[in-house]
């Protein structure tokens, strides 16, 4: 009987890596040995609590070997010393996110420069550190929400990932709405245009990144899918504890009954799912929240709203 149990078993593990080999074919995407964006599509939830880590890493400019080196630093402090399930870090954590620095750039010139140097800056999913954040979250036992600028399919993208206790990338968000807009831009740095919800053993969890978090859409549609926890990599735009953003995201908490937590260079914020401020963290520190994520917290927490009368959002 045992014997029947591992080979089920290992020919389900099996038919996932079948499954995401397809998916990446289909999609014509960069291949990553350890990319399974359905991996945890068959499992069930299998816990109701879960320490998550913010980790506000303060990241140098270009600099992306400078920067692993904090991130691997904090990281381990999140999980050995606070005992973390779920570490979060900033927006671009791991390049500096200098989108900014090629778009304020007035000299023609230096703006090329710029935009060939943004370009070598980016990784694919089977990039050097994309690799090296893999193997740390699979040393250290966490799921690990890491944002960097990825290249695909000759565009870049302002990405976060999501990677699980194996090391597998088990998710992957791309930034849908840019503050600066989207006509001065360089042509190869795109947006995504997707609203993934991302299955784990503790609950699905929804990931935004930075701007997105000024609309109430892309919160909204996660809900909607059944997010239980909303994270929020940012890089710039934060306030205190009564400021505008520190408001703004207590009211995405409360809307959506989730908790949301929100990971930014200078300042971490963890609110619960009744808008409640419960930890709040200054640059270079590491904040920590235990979450009850049983599914009978959400029941009906969207049941009083009447989709068939927002069409006309889709219409405008």
């Amino acid at each position: 009987m045992l014997l029947i149990f591992k080979i089920m078993k290992e020919f389900k593990y099996w038919m996932i890596v079948l499954i995401n080999v397809i998916f990446l074919i289909t999609q014509n995407v960069s291949y990553a040995q350890n990319y399974f964006p359905e991996k945890y599509q068959l499992f069930n939830q299998t816990t109701n609590s879960v320490i998550i880590a913010s980790a506000s890493v303060i990241p140098e400019k270009w600099e992306k070997e400078i920067n692993w080196q904090r991130i691997d630093k904090m990281a381990r402090i999140a999980a050995d010393e606070g005992g973390a399930d779920v570490v979060i870090m900033p927006e671009g954590v791991l390049d500096g996110y200098v989108i900014n620095e090629v778009n304020n750039s007035q000299d023609a010139k230096e703006k090329e420069k710029l935009v060939r140097n943004l370009i070598r800056l980016a990784e694919p999913l089977d990039g050097h550190y994309i690799k090296k954040a893999c193997n740390l979250a699979n040393e250290l036992n966490i799921f690990f929400i890491f944002g960097f600028l990825e290249s695909r399919n000759d565009k870049l993208f302002n990405t976060a990932i999501l990677i699980d206790p194996e090391g597998d990338i088990v998710g992957r968000y791309s930034k849908t709405h840019f503050a600066q807009g989207y006509k001065i831009n360089p042509d190869i740095y795109s947006t995504g245009d997707e609203y993934p919800v991302f299955n784990t053993s503790f609950g699905k969890i929804g990931i935004i990144i930075c701007y997105d978090r000024q609309l109430p859409e892309p919160a909204r549609i996660m809900a909607l899918k059944g997010a239980q926890i909303l994270f929020i990599p940012a890089y710039g735009s934060y306030t205190d504890e009564n400021g505008w953003n520190t408001v703004l995201l207590r009211a995405r908490a409360y809307e959506n009954h989730f908790p949301v937590v929100f990971c930014n260079p200078f300042q971490s914020l963890l609110i619960d799912s009744g808008g409640n401020v419960k930890a709040l963290g200054n640059a270079g520190e590491i904040i920590y929240y235990q979450i009850n994520t049983a599914l009978n917290n959400y029941v009906g927490r969207l049941k009083n709203g009447r989709s068939e009368t927002y069409k006309e959002l889709t219409d405008l």
